[in-house]
């Protein structure tokens, strides 16, 4: 049942005045703007693009509506947005998947909470906003972690942690897009760094440390020699020395042995909470009082921090925008094209059109002649 204003207590009248007054009125429009100007201090000029396509359609929706002060927003009109973008929105023909409308809530989320900081819609009204939870055993995480973010870690870790454990576990992820097993099941033997082209072998031993695909996962992979520098002096500076039960060397080592996956994943997440490197909290958390912050155990409970296999997404999705192609990504990353495709392939139909009118255009330089044109 609905209240109207004036059956409210005079106190609550007075609050809710208040905080109708405290907005500044403001259009979809100007909105939208206001929020990729501020975005393009943190963003690629292309994400911006991107960016702006997606909040076309709330635009559109409120041009549909009516709505020509966002001040007005509340609840009901967020989950009536959230429904047109999913089956109503052109040019779709059929809802939008799970994924999809994932990464378009979270980027909403986003758009709502930085009007609140503008005074432009009510207080906490981005809290209302629902993010998919999408299945996990498809191969699809509710997980995302942007390359400038990954730059900023590397620094930090080349700065602050140079060569150490949680170094290397972070520059093999984000330059080989394996998963932790291929690091864990390293050995010494398996590192061929003393070359002109340094690669990496990784194993399938059954029993012992095995790869997720077994035999089908073992491969060979070229390194920078950036990553070599810091493989190297991994081993010369801080690797301790040990031999496991089986007379292997494993190469990433603790006074107990070989390091674990758990270890592992905790520097993941341990790096990739904001205030770690920053110093600051990005979700208005005091960093002192703050358990994601407080505990490298509890790092996973932080907003913000990633796993892994961020990072094994985010090495894929970044390889396809640079036009590498899927064949050679899934054998570099051990995972079929098929999967690249439905899982992995964050670029839109704008994104993959320019690419292949690059690629083309490069090949029909270094063309001959003749009649295919």
């Amino acid at each position: 049942m609905s209240v109207s204003l004036d059956e409210l207590p005079s106190e609550l009248q007075e609050l809710v005045e208040a905080a109708v007054e405290s907005l500044e009125p403001i259009g979809p429009e100007e909105a939208i703007d206001r929020f990729l100007e501020y975005k393009e201090q943190e963003i690629r000029a292309q994400t911006v693009s991107e960016y702006r396509r997606k909040l076309d359609h709330f635009q559109q929706f409120c041009e549909k509506r009516g709505i020509d002060n966002l001040n007005d927003l509340d609840g009901r009109v967020l989950h009536d947005f959230r429904r047109y973008r999913r089956v109503e929105s052109a040019p779709q023909t059929e809802p939008l998947s799970a994924k999809t409308m994932r990464d378009d809530m979270y980027l909403f989320r986003d758009f709502i909470a930085f009007l609140e900081e503008i005074e432009g819609v009510p207080k906490d009204l981005s809290s209302k906003i629902r993010i998919p939870e999408l299945d996990e055993d498809d191969g699809v995480r509710n997980i995302d972690i942007a390359p400038d973010r990954v730059n900023e870690i590397l620094g930090y870790l080349e700065r602050y942690e140079y060569a150490s454990r949680p170094h290397v576990v972070w520059v093999f992820h984000v330059h080989t897009g394996r998963r932790p097993g291929g690091l864990y099941a390293l050995d010494l033997e398996d590192l061929n760094l003393d070359r002109e082209d340094p690669y990496i072998e990784l194993k399938h031993r059954p029993g012992e440390t095995e790869l997720k695909n077994g035999d089908a996962g073992e491969t060979e992979i070229y390194i920078s020699e950036e990553v070599t520098r810091v493989f190297r002096d991994y081993i010369d500076q801080n690797r301790v020395e040990v031999v496991t039960e089986n007379d292997r060397e494993p190469f990433l080592t603790t006074t107990h042995g070989r390091l674990s996956k758990t270890t592992m994943r905790r520097y993941v997440y341990k790096f990739s909470r904001p205030c770690v490197v920053t110093g600051e909290c990005p979700h208005d958390r005091d960093v002192e009082s703050c358990e994601a912050a407080d505990s490298d155990d509890a790092a996973s409970k932080c907003p913000s921090s990633r796993p892994p296999y961020a990072l094994r997404h985010g090495y894929i999705t970044s390889k396809l925008r640079d036009g590498a192609p899927p064949e050679i990504i899934g054998g570099r990353c051990d995972v079929s094209e098929k999967v690249i495709e439905r899982h992995y392939d964050e670029r839109d139909e704008q994104e993959k059109r320019e690419l292949r009118q690059k690629i083309f255009e490069e090949v029909r330089e270094g063309q001959n002649g003749g009649g295919y044109l």
